[in-house]
C-alpha cells in the first residue's frame, strides 16, 4: 500500500546552485548526498519537516542530461513511499499498467525503487520506493 510522497525529484544544470537556492529561499536543511550507481549523476536530498526535494544533477550522458537539453530541467519525477513494492508492482501489472522496471531496483542505500512508465499516470513519471529493502 501507498503511504505517502516520499519526494519531488528536479534535474538541476548545478546542483550546488539548486541546494543554495531551496535553503536560502524556504530553509530546507541538506538530509542526503548520493551518487549514481555508475557516478552518472548526483543527487542531494533537501528537507524540510515532513517535504524531501531530491535535486538531481547529470554527470554523464543518458537519460536525465538529455531530460536537462530538452527540457531545461525541472519536474523529473514524483516519487511514492510504500511498505511493499512488490505487490506494488503484482498490482500494477495485473491491471496491466505498462512498467519501466517489473522488478525492483537495489540502489546503494539498501532501498528499493521501481518506475511507472509516464504513459500510465498522464505523462508523469511516479517512482515507487520501499525503504531499507
Amino acid at each position: 500500500m501507498l503511504k505517502k510522497i516520499d519526494h519531488i525529484a528536479v534535474v538541476v544544470k548545478d546542483i550546488d546552485k539548486a541546494v543554495k537556492s531551496y535553503t536560502e529561499m524556504f530553509g530546507f536543511k541538506v538530509a542526503e548526498r548520493m551518487a549514481g550507481p555508475s557516478n552518472d549523476f548526483t543527487s542531494v536530498i533537501v528537507q524540510l519537516d515532513d517535504i524531501r526535494v531530491e535535486l538531481i544533477q547529470p554527470l554523464k550522458e543518458g537519460s536525465l542530461t538529455r531530460f536537462l537539453e530538452e527540457k531545461g530541467g525541472g519536474l523529473h519525477h514524483v516519487s511514492f513511499l510504500t511498505d511493499d513494492i512488490l505487490k506494488e508492482l503484482e498490482n500494477l501489472k495485473a491491471q496491466g499498467i505498462r512498467l519501466i522496471d517489473n522488478e525492483p531496483r537495489q540502489v546503494p542505500n539498501g532501498d528499493r525503487i521501481a518506475f511507472v512508465h509516464p504513459s500510465a499516470a498522464e505523462n508523469v513519471l511516479i517512482e515507487l520506493v520501499q525503504r531499507g529493502g
